[in-house]
């Protein structure tokens, strides 16, 4: 089942069930990300009707979603993503020290950097979130990467369920995945799924010298291999980090997998559900009971008493409209939307990420007892586990400037405006090929550091050069550099913090909630050695470059400051988890079980980020479209022994 992608001409019209005069389903999801909206397809697919409720609008045929150099505009256009502000600290002042802390002035703009106007509101941290059909797998850089092995394993540790092994997570993997790269046949890859994998165009590396010294230094410092040609970088870069291989973590330099198909376009489950909602039958009727209603945002999971005295979830209610919340750059506060509910005869499946997801558990009695009675909120179950926990992967940008700028830059001649003027559009357009087929960054690096708990990386640097990525603020999407520019971001594996909180800030479900990542509260010390043993890496293939490349100049971190200091001030995120973690059946200090089974109710499950009790890998993308996958055969194994 290879699957094509629907024409860029149109979308699929989504309505809302009233429309079709429905207003029961079998199961009913919350958020259409790479975790709700492929378990929403394939449910369908397996013959149970199912209604998919998505809070943003239709937008995956846009050119924005479909080009993957677009990632970081679309990233802040007001129709497809979310702007959350977060908090990294508790403590204010850390906090105000990060250049990107935005503030908002009187007259409504937004402001960001150190030294405030007086009379500026304080925000935090700019963290967008997709708002659009295929959740923020439609505006992120499109990294594929598995996780390591014992990411997988330490689950069943923890749980005691021998199904989240990393063998058998490896089968789902080949299951969702659709290789464009890899011979077809190799093993521990997918080739009929609806995910597609690729690479970037390698000559993008190989024909620009100066990116290919600095490879050259980069094998030599972290593998200690001698490479003396662009041909063998070339080579060497191919290996495949995703192989089915239990060592692939060493540290080594190599392209990254991304979820990009053999046409350079964005891959993901936007694909998946279009071609499942636009299937007919030979009588032209839908061929698969699903429906999808965007712009409806869920405001909570209803109940009703079980057989057994135990809450049951029994339906959905939510707001019909557009721009209803908060976050929504478009928010009206005086559009108050249309109220529908739903019924959902068999279960509620809530998958609206890290940040919405206990939000809606929250909102719906399920979550910290204290915090939901401060705002009025009936307990349905008291749950401390919801909305707290919140983790990611620190980030910290490393970015020089060389004496020259870096050759043969295949963006040049790129506007990104997407008129009929800009070249590069119309090769993407024309031949599927050139720098808008590009995702993410040509070059990832695997770093071991001296405090890594396993034998293997415990950093994962991507980098680029005549581009700087440095976090996120408004306009960073549009942000130009100097062309003698290189950038690695360091991602920081294997964390050591679960400190970070989501918190309503009130019971209204238009409102979103207060988030605080809590930045190295717990296992600082650990992380932050970490981090600043990747940099010192990173500096020290820099400074073995040579002219006329040389001499290069820091900009960040700010050679002026203590460099665990620096890391402190500028670090940032964008891979939130684990807020309703996975753990024991039954443990309050956990939010789900290893079957995804909410605890303490009947009939609902979260599959999303939000349950992975620690953040896996550098990229979630990849193991979210997997626990999907797994939560699928594991609601349908369900179904079976219930009858």
């Amino acid at each position: 089942m290879k699957l094509g992608l629907i024409s860029l001409l149109g979308s699929f019209a989504a309505a809302s069930p009233a429309a079709y005069g429905h207003s029961e389903y079998e199961y009913v999801i919350i958020g259409s990300g790479p975790g709700g909206g492929s378990l929403a397809a394939n449910l369908a697919r397996a013959g149970h009707s199912v209604l998919l409720l998505e809070a943003g609008g239709d937008d995956g045929a846009s050119l924005l979603q479909q080009i993957p150099a677009m990632a970081d505009i679309v990233s802040e256009d007001s129709a497809m993503s979310w702007s959350f502000f977060v908090n990294h600290y508790q403590n204010e002042t850390q906090a105000r020290r990060d250049s990107k802390y935005t503030y908002r002035l009187p007259n409504g703009t937004l402001w960001y950097g150190l030294g405030p106007p007086e009379d500026a509101t304080p925000l935090g941290i700019l963290y967008p979130r997709g708002a659009t059909v295929g959740g923020s797998a439609q505006l992120n850089a499109m990294n594929f990467a598995l996780p390591p092995d014992s990411d997988w394993d330490d689950i069943v540790e923890l749980t005691g369920d021998e199904t989240w092994n990393s063998e058998n997570m490896r089968r789902y993997y080949i299951e969702v995945e659709n290789c464009t790269y890899a011979p077809e046949g190799t093993a521990g890859h997918g080739f009929n799924g609806y995910v597609a994998s690729n690479r970037n165009n390698i000559t993008y590396v190989t024909d620009r010298p100066g990116v290919v010294e600095v490879s050259q230094h980069a094998f030599n410092a972290t593998e200690g291999i001698d490479v003396e040609s662009a041909e063998e970088v070339s080579e060497l870069l191919q290996r495949d980090l995703n192989r089915d291989d239990p060592d692939r973590y060493a540290p080594g330099l190599f392209q990254l997998p991304l979820h990009i198909d053999s046409e350079k376009r964005r891959s993901g489950s936007w694909v998946y559900l279009h071609e499942t909602l636009t299937a007919k039958c030979a009588n032209g009727k839908p061929r698969y009971p699903l429906t999808l209603s965007t712009h409806s945002l869920a405001t909570r999971v209803l109940f009703k008493k079980g057989h057994d005295g135990k809450p049951r979830a029994s339906g959905v209610e939510y707001l019909k409209g557009e721009g209803l919340y908060s976050a929504d750059k478009r928010y009206d506060a005086s559009e108050s939307g249309h109220l529908i509910n739903v019924t959902a005869s068999k279960e509620v499946i809530v998958a609206g990420g890290a940040f919405n997801t206990p939000q809606i558990l929250k909102l719906s009695g399920v979550g910290p007892r204290e915090e939901l009675e401060s705002h009025g909120i009936p307990v349905v179950v008291d749950l401390p586990a919801v909305g707290n926990y919140l983790q990611d992967n620190y980030e910290g940008g490393v970015t020089v400037e060389a004496s020259v700028p870096w050759e043969n830059n295949p963006f040049a001649n790129c506007t990104f405006t997407l008129q009929p003027d800009d070249p590069c559009l119309q090769e993407w357009e024309t031949s599927h090929t050139g720098p808008y087929g590009e995702g993410a960054a040509p070059l990832g690096l695997l770093y071991r550091s001296s405090v890594s708990e396993t034998e293997h990386s415990d950093a994962f640097l991507f980098g680029a050069a005549g581009v700087v990525f440095r976090g996120y603020y408004p306009g960073y999407s549009t942000d130009t550099f100097p062309p003698t520019s290189w950038f690695w971001s360091v991602v920081k594996m294997q964390t050591g913090n679960q400190a970070g909180t989501v918190t309503l800030r009130s019971a209204d479900p238009r409102e979103a909630p207060e988030i605080n990542f809590n930045f190295f509260a717990e296992g600082g010390d650990r992380d932050l050695q970490a981090i600043q043993e990747a940099v010192e890496h990173t500096l020290r293939i820099f400074n073995a470059t040579r002219a006329p490349y040389s001499p290069l100049m820091i900009v960040e971190p700010h050679p002026g400051v203590d460099m665990k200091q620096a890391i402190m001030d500028e670090a940032f995120s964008h891979h939130a988890t684990s807020t309703c973690r996975m753990g024991p059946a039954g443990d309050k200090n956990y939010c789900v079980d290893s079957e995804f089974k909410v605890n303490g109710i009947d009939g609902l499950r979260v599959v999303d980020a939000s349950i992975f009790p620690r953040t896996p890998g550098g990229f979630p993308a990849a193991p979210t479209f997997m626990i999907s996958q797994k939560a699928f055969e594991t609601i349908l194994k369900s179904r079976k022994h219930s009858g």
